[in-house]
């Protein structure tokens, strides 16, 4: 767990050492990051040949302040910037995930601003429905939500798919492990957004 980016030197160690030393190809390894935009740049000019994706969630500032607070580092300019070069320095297509929160980034107008956001880069988005996690005070939406949000996607021109989630029934699926380490800490609530 954690950003991959913060701990640059030893991501770039382990894709080396997983391509050249166990034969993986860069093209089927896939480095995800909340956005830090230096880092990003710099990972470009790696030359390795393998897939970007990162974590939106939120298609406005405000809003992305609040799910991811690296944002209010490198803000959705910065990182569009950052991504447009990924994209002309690599020729790879990157992807953007976006966790489905009910009323908070599933309305119709987060779907106007991700298409833009996403669309302007030529970039796909995966869909995730958010897993019920112990002391995170919001739900993910609803499957009917998921479909409606996907195909208004699709409908204004961006490539859109919904990841099963997995791991669900047993507390294991993204964002449930920490949250069990984290609720033995404490119950943080998330602010009203």
């Amino acid at each position: 767990m954690g950003e991959p980016l913060a701990n640059y030197n030893v991501t770039i160690e382990v894709i080396r050492r997983l391509h050249e030393n166990l034969g993986l190809s860069a093209r089927r390894l896939t480095v995800s990051t909340v956005g830090v935009a230096p880092a990003i740049e710099r990972l470009a000019r790696e030359g390795l040949a393998l897939t970007l994706a990162v974590s939106l969630h939120a298609a406005n500032n405000v809003t992305r302040d609040q799910l991811v607070p690296l944002n209010r580092r490198y803000p959705l300019e910065r990182l569009h910037e950052a991504c447009a070069y990924w994209i002309e320095e690599t020729g790879r297509r990157l992807s953007f995930e976006w966790a489905l929160i009910e009323a908070v980034n599933d309305t119709d107008e987060a779907i106007e601003q991700l298409a833009s956001y996403a669309g302007s880069l030529g970039a796909h988005v995966n869909l995730i429905p958010l897993n019920p996690t112990a002391g995170y005070l919001v739900r993910g939406s609803e499957p009917e939500r998921v479909r409606e949000f996907r195909d208004a996607l699709v409908e204004l021109g961006v490539n859109a798919t919904v990841r099963n989630t997995r791991g669900r029934s047993i507390d294991a699926a993204c964002g449930q492990l920490a949250s069990v380490t984290n609720a033995r800490r404490r119950s943080i609530p998330v602010r009203a957004l």
